[in-house]
């Protein structure tokens, strides 16, 4: 979590609050990314795209709320959008149905939701994963960790591991079938995928 001294400088356009924050963050984001994309290069280019767009949106950031949320919601649309640019990868990597549904919830999810609702949704999904899940949860889709580096750094098996993020993601999932955002929401499942 960023203090609320950096994000007000970055948003006044401090060159070097902006170093600090890809300083902290790159890595991460890189590895959110290398996750989806599985190729070095385009995760690296579509990382730089990220940092870019954080600089040119960062009069919207809200220091009172999720940095983190902010920055992983433009990190995954940039994945989407890596995605929709080559529809054969797109197709192959991600299942029809979940695919035809995103696309056609994706207009109205930019025609109901804000940055902000979308933050809380994901806010209140993780927070009521039981902590050990959540962990695990956070490991893995945050930090980018694979399942074995997640079992060795906790001292559980792998299969616990696999365990556990089935079970997250299946919750996680119903969590926001279930939500007031309605088919908006299926659009964050693909951080989950």
């Amino acid at each position: 979590m960023l203090d609320k001294k950096l994000l007000d400088e970055l948003i006044c356009a401090d060159e070097g609050a902006f170093r600090q924050v890809f300083e902290r963050y790159g890595r991460k984001v890189y590895r959110f990314i290398f996750n989806h994309v599985k190729v070095a290069a385009e995760a690296e280019d579509i990382t730089q795209n990220v940092f870019l767009k954080i600089w040119e949106k960062r009069k919207l950031i809200d220091p009172e709320k999720s940095f983190d949320g902010f920055l992983f919601t433009i990190a995954y649309r940039a994945v989407i959008d890596h995605f929709r640019s080559n529809q054969k990868h797109f197709q192959q990597s991600f299942p029809v149905d979940l695919i035809m549904d995103s696309m056609a919830s994706s207009v109205h999810a930019d025609q109901l939701l804000n940055q902000h609702q979308l933050e809380s949704l994901y806010h209140r999904a993780l927070q009521s994963l039981p902590p050990k899940r959540k962990e695990i949860f956070m490991l893995s889709r945050h930090s980018g960790l694979s399942n074995k580096q997640i079992a060795v750094q906790l001292g559980i098996s792998t299969k616990t591991v696999e365990g556990q993020m089935t079970a997250a993601l299946s919750f996680l999932r119903e969590f926001f079938t279930q939500s007031d955002l309605g088919a908006a929401s299926v659009a964050l499942l693909f951080i989950f995928g």
